[in-house]
């Protein structure tokens, strides 16, 4: 906003004086006018009876006598110019209708007496002459107050412009008197608002204002330091609120963490019962071999090739174990922090299934694989992937245990440049009313103390950081959830 020109608000306010008082004497003038030229109108048909009895006495004699020399010095009297109301025109005649006398003044020029009659500003009558109840002639006169009008109106114009020159005299110290009382202290008030609008608050004390402008910039001041005030308090309480938000974020993310491990926890502790008996049984196998080669050691009747495959067997069953440790240690670890890298699907699944096979068979569920990448590398954290992986398949036995028609199915293939894992259960889907909230944190539909809320929350973040994407598959007759892996570029140049 800019500060207003010093003379633009006076000028107005100057011009708007003019045109009130100008419209107003204007006005006032016409009304007079017209007030005069009545008035006039009223006069003039007074003076026109006044004449016309005036005229009948006086032509009523020498009309009888047929006096024509007495008829023309009475007419040529009558027709003395008068400077405001006079006769323009008489026509006497004779009861014969002979014309005995006709003069107009010379400024109507050839116009007929009818024409005469009707010209603004005059009035005109037929007068009958009578003698012993016989008449013996007409009179015909007009007469006019046009010097009247004129000269009024002449009078009129000379006032009007005088008046106008002094009005416009007087403008000038009215403008003069707005642009000192008016103009110049609301430009001081404005330069005070938009040092406001700057955001500099400080008290301006402004001299020789008005009673009116001087409230106003009194109440800038004080609106002034409210606002100044108010600001300081928004900073104070903004900042404190920043440090609030900080800490309590900090203790969201270490409560997270918390939450996020004792998930993993809880899925290790969940299959710490069937990690054991797994276990159990190759340490089984191997204890009953190696009792067998201690046996062979002194028995002459066993071959070789006995011990050959006896070794064989405790090395698979070794191996066996050491998958499955290596499944519960990647797991129950943390791996936000390892690097990205290329890793092999087909191993990753591998040694997911070693894991939740067990849980799997305890609950007599069939569960199929169809993989169609063996060779596949995707990019990313390995472990983080398999524990998304882990924590789809447990949601899908807890789904079904308790079902008739127990299966969960994986499916792997490749899809462009991703890797897409489909997991399906023989669940019937989930309600809609629930639908979006499954992937917001801490939401479940277990029963207490049987699950966070935070696990496919946390698998979706997992997936996305990876630059993939989980979805539930809402159009598939039953339960399925989608997530896909970017393939890494090793993986492209082979295929």
């Amino acid at each position: 906003m800019n500060t207003t020109s010093p003379y633009s608000l006076a000028k107005k306010l100057t011009i708007a004086s003019m045109v009130i008082s100008a419209g107003t004497m204007i006005f006032i003038t016409s009304v007079v006018y017209f007030i005069v030229v009545s008035f006039g109108d009223t006069f003039l048909a007074n003076e026109l009876n006044e004449k016309s009895k005036f005229i009948e006495k006086s032509f009523t004699e020498p009309v009888w006598t047929f006096d024509q020399y007495q008829i023309n010095e009475i007419g040529k009297s009558l027709m003395a110019n008068d400077k405001y109301t006079y006769i323009s025109a008489i026509q006497i005649k004779s009861s014969e209708n002979g014309i005995l006398f006709e003069q107009k003044q010379e400024i109507l020029g050839d116009k007929d007496l009818k024409s005469i009659s009707k010209l603004p500003y005059t009035k005109s009558r037929l007068i009958k002459l009578s003698k012993n109840n016989q008449q013996i002639g007409t009179i015909f006169v007009a007469m006019t107050n046009y010097g009247y009008v004129t000269a009024f109106r002449d009078q009129f114009i000379i006032i009007l412009g005088c008046s106008l020159v002094i009005l416009l005299g007087l403008a000038q110290l009215i403008s003069f008197y707005f642009n000192k009382s008016l103009t110049i202290p609301m430009n001081k008030i404005l330069n005070h608002v938009h040092q406001i609008q700057r955001e500099n608050y400080s008290v301006v004390e402004i001299s020789g204002l008005p009673s009116e402008l001087e409230a106003i910039s009194s109440a800038l001041n004080h609106a002034g330091s409210v606002i100044e005030k108010r600001n300081n308090d928004i900073r104070y309480y903004t900042n404190d609120l920043k440090r609030l938000v900080r800490e309590r974020t900090n203790e969201l993310e270490e409560q997270m963490e918390k939450n996020i491990n004792a998930t993993r926890l809880a899925a290790v502790g969940e299959m710490a019962a069937d990690v054991a008996h797994e276990i159990n049984n190759p340490l089984t196998v191997i204890d009953l071999h190696v009792t067998k080669l201690k046996r062979s050691v002194n028995d002459e009747k066993f071959h070789s090739e006995d011990s050959k495959n006896s070794i064989e067997k405790i090395q698979f069953m070794i191996k066996r174990i050491v998958k499955i440790i290596k499944g519960l240690k990647s797991l129950a670890r943390d791996g936000d922090r390892d690097p990205m890298a290329p890793f092999l699907v087909s191993a990753m699944v591998e040694d997911v299934v070693m894991l939740v096979e067990m849980k799997i068979k305890s609950q007599n569920i069939s569960f199929n694989i169809n993989s169609t990448v063996s060779t596949a590398l995707a990019f990313g954290r390995e472990v983080q992937i398999s524990q998304v992986l882990v924590n789809l398949v447990g949601n899908s036995v807890d789904a079904v245990m308790e079902m008739d028609d127990k299966w969960i199915n994986l499916d792997i293939s490749e899809n462009g440049s991703e890797v897409e894992f489909k997991i399906t259960d023989s669940g019937r889907g989930i309600p809609d009313n629930i639908r979006d909230q499954i992937m917001r944190p801490f939401f479940t539909t277990k029963e207490i103390n049987k699950g966070t809320g935070l696990g496919l929350s946390i698998s979706k973040n997992i997936i996305e950081e990876h630059g993939g994407r989980l979805v539930y598959n809402h159009e598939n007759d039953n339960t399925q959830f989608i997530f896909t892996l970017k393939l890494s570029d090793a993986s492209k140049m082979s295929a």
